[in-house]
C-alpha cells in the first residue's frame, strides 16, 4: 500500500512540474513543439511560373525570385462565383501576414474568352480591393504546369520553394490559416507570441442548401438543356419552342439561338418574338456570365416564378423600372439576377430577351 502511495504521489507531483514547467518553458523550446506537433508533408517542389502574359499591382515576379519567403499561390477566374466567395478571407490572410514574409500570388487562368482581357480582370481586382500581385495566364500554361484542375485551387509553397499544403474549392480557412502559421514559423518570419487563434470562418452561404449544379450554355460542355430533343446541331441557328412545363435543375432556350463553343447566342430578328432562357433551380442566389456580340447592349427582362422582381428578392446587378425588374448588359462579366437572401428553395426564372446579340455562357448558384 504504501508503494502505490509514493507512486501516486510522484505523479501527482510530475504532473504539477510538467504543468508549471510548460509556463515558463524557453521560446526556442515552445517553437520546436509547434512545429513537432503540426508538420506539414513535403509535395514536390513547385514549378517555376510559365507563360505568364502581364501582371497587376506587381512587377513581374518567379518563384525562384521568392525563395525565402512563404508564397501561396491562388489559381482564379473572376466569373468563378466560388473564386468570389474565396476574396474576403485570402484578403484577409495577406493584410494579417504581408509583413511577415508572406506573399499572395494569385494567378489569373481564364475559363472564357473575355476573361482573358487585362482592363476586365484589373476592373475585378479594384472592385474586390485585390492588391496583390496578379498574374496573367491567359494561355494556361502555368495552370498546366501545376497540373492544376479547379478554381479556386490554393497552394502552399514554403521558404524553400516546396509545395507543403494544397486545397480545391471553397471552405477549409481554419486549416489553409494554421498551415501558413506553420511555414512562416518554419522560416522564422513568425515568432511563438505572434501566433494568433485561428477560427474557422463562417461562408456565406449554405452549400449544401444549393440544390442545381453550375449550368453551362456552350457547346463544349453544355448540360442539363431540357429541350435539347429537337435536333439542336453545334454551329447552327435553331429555332426552339416554348415548353408548357420545366423540370427541376433544367433550362430551355425559346426563340432563335446558335449554340457556340463556350456561349449560347440569342440571333432572333428584331420583328421576331421575344427570346428567352427558362431555367428551374433550387439556391439563394443565381447568377449567370453573360456577354453581347460586338460590344451592343442588350436590355434583359426577369421574372421570378411569374412574377418581376422586388426588392426583397432582386440581385446586386438588377435594376427596378416601372414595376419591371430589368438588367442591362454591357459588358462581358458575372450577372447577379437572384438573391433571396436566407431562402434556398425551387424557383422558376424566366430571361426575357428582346434584342439580337446576347451570348449566355453559364448559370451559377448561390
Amino acid at each position: 500500500m504504501k508503494y502505490i502511495l509514493v507512486i501516486a504521489a510522484l505523479l501527482i507531483i510530475g504532473g504539477v512540474i510538467y504543468i508549471n514547467t510548460d509556463k515558463i518553458m524557453p521560446e526556442d523550446m515552445k517553437l520546436d513543439n509547434i512545429l513537432k506537433s503540426a508538420k506539414l508533408p513535403v509535395k514536390g517542389e513547385a514549378p517555376e511560373l510559365a507563360g505568364i502574359d502581364g501582371w497587376i499591382n506587381s512587377e513581374p515576379l518567379t518563384l525562384e525570385g521568392l525563395r525565402g519567403k512563404v508564397v501561396l499561390v491562388d489559381f482564379w477566374t473572376y466569373t468563378c462565383i466560388n473564386c468570389i466567395r474565396t476574396f474576403p478571407h485570402i484578403t484577409a490572410w495577406y493584410e494579417k501576414y504581408k509583413d511577415n514574409g508572406f506573399v499572395l500570388l494569385g494567378v489569373h487562368s481564364p475559363e472564357f474568352r473575355f476573361e482573358k482581357k487585362k482592363e476586365n480582370v484589373e476592373r475585378t481586382a479594384a472592385e474586390n480591393n485585390l492588391d496583390y500581385p496578379i498574374a496573367l495566364d491567359n494561355d494556361m500554361k502555368t495552370w498546366n504546369a501545376f497540373a492544376n484542375r479547379y478554381w479556386p485551387a490554393k497552394y502552399l509553397i514554403d521558404a524553400e520553394g516546396n509545395i507543403r499544403y494544397t486545397h480545391f474549392g471553397e471552405g477549409r480557412y481554419e486549416e489553409t490559416e494554421k498551415a501558413i502559421q506553420q511555414l512562416l514559423l518554419e522560416a522564422g518570419h513568425l515568432s511563438v507570441n505572434e501566433v494568433t487563434e485561428v477560427k474557422e470562418a463562417a461562408m456565406g452561404v449554405d452549400i449544401g442548401k444549393i440544390g442545381t449544379p453550375e449550368i453551362y450554355l456552350g457547346y463544349l460542355r453544355i448540360n442539363n438543356l431540357g429541350n435539347k430533343d429537337e435536333g439542336v446541331l453545334p454551329g447552327t441557328t435553331h429555332t426552339f419552342s416554348e415548353v408548357k412545363s420545366v423540370e427541376e435543375n433544367r433550362f430551355y432556350f425559346v426563340g432563335d439561338w446558335k449554340i457556340e463553343r463556350e456561349f449560347s447566342e440569342f440571333v432572333g430578328e428584331p420583328a421576331s418574338p421575344a427570346g428567352k432562357i427558362i431555367i428551374r433551380y433550387k439556391a439563394n442566389k443565381i447568377n449567370v456570365v453573360l456577354d453581347t456580340k460586338d460590344g451592343v447592349a442588350v436590355p434583359l427582362e426577369l421574372k421570378l416564378d411569374g412574377e418581376y422582381l422586388i426588392e426583397q428578392n432582386k440581385g446586386a446587378d438588377v435594376i427596378m423600372d416601372n414595376g419591371k425588374s430589368t438588367v442591362n448588359v454591357l459588358s462581358p462579366g458575372f450577372y447577379n439576377l437572384v438573391d433571396t437572401g436566407e431562402e434556398y428553395e425551387w424557383h422558376t426564372l424566366e430571361i426575357i430577351i428582346n434584342s439580337s446579340g446576347l451570348q449566355a455562357f453559364a448559370f451559377t448558384f448561390g
